[in-house]
């Protein structure tokens, strides 16, 4: 056997590994994230993500933004805002923008007591959201 076949075989025993070893890896990463949602009540989470795009949805009725509701991901609620164009600021001023002037403030007690142990992140795109900016609000119970 001439080592060219050798070479060759090699080399896919090598690739099927790395497909199987990042297979496994994508899998227990699911798994855990999965495991993290799952853990918690999943009545706190439906009443949460009902707090959650209650008080947006009237936060932003008005205006150019647009509130385009939650979503529960990670053991957290993503909150998406569309926004008519990109805002003109560095990208860690905009995320401290969405801390100060989005994220609800530490006065609405009874929103983070509502919340529990879920973190809040606030979401901004234009057209698609992949490719929002995002910052996680400060529970200031927690």
């Amino acid at each position: 056997m001439s080592t060219q076949p050798r070479t060759l075989i090699r080399t896919l025993s090598y690739s099927a590994l790395a497909l199987l070893a990042t297979l496994s890896l994508t899998a227990c990463i699911q798994s855990q994230s999965l495991t993290a949602v799952d853990s918690q009540d999943p009545q706190l989470v439906e009443q949460a993500l009902k707090r959650v795009n209650h008080s947006f949805k009237t936060s932003f009725m008005m205006g150019d933004w647009y509130y385009q509701g939650a979503q529960v991901v990670k053991g957290g609620i993503n909150a998406y805002i569309q926004i008519p164009a990109k805002l003109d600021m560095e990208l860690e001023y905009q995320q401290n923008y969405l801390r100060q002037s989005v994220c609800p403030s530490a006065a609405q007690q009874e929103f983070w007591q509502g919340m529990g142990p879920l973190s809040l992140s606030v979401h901004i795109y234009t057209f698609n959201k992949k490719f929002s900016v995002h910052a996680e609000c400060t529970n200031p119970l927690a």
